[in-house]
């Protein structure tokens, strides 16, 4: 969803969707979040212990998106994140640069 401020900025709302995996092991929790929209593409993802796990990486995507810092995501995680979730994002950071017809 695109959302005006009404200020003029105009910004991406990211609706994660949260899923509980059917792994026994470490990893039970998934978050997701996908934005496509012509020449523009943004994928995070989220595997974590805890439902908490997988909201506080969601919450962190939502500030850098809100503070105009997504580049800086890697170096914000908390203390000891690896060993409580993987995480994983990718796209087109730079809306203005057309991406090729073939990608997906």
């Amino acid at each position: 969803m695109i959302v005006d401020r009404g200020d003029g900025i105009v910004m991406l709302v990211r609706q994660f969707k949260f899923k509980r995996n059917n792994d026994k092991g470490g990893f039970q929790w998934t978050a997701e979040s996908e934005i496509e929209r012509p020449g523009f593409y943004r994928g995070f993802h989220a595997v974590g212990k805890t439902l908490a796990d997988v909201k506080e990486f969601a919450a962190l995507v939502r500030y850098c998106e809100r503070t105009g810092s997504l580049e800086r995501l890697s170096e914000m995680h908390p203390p000891g994140w690896e060993k409580r979730m993987q995480t994983t994002w990718g796209g087109n950071w730079f809306p203005h640069q057309r991406r090729s017809p073939d990608a997906r």
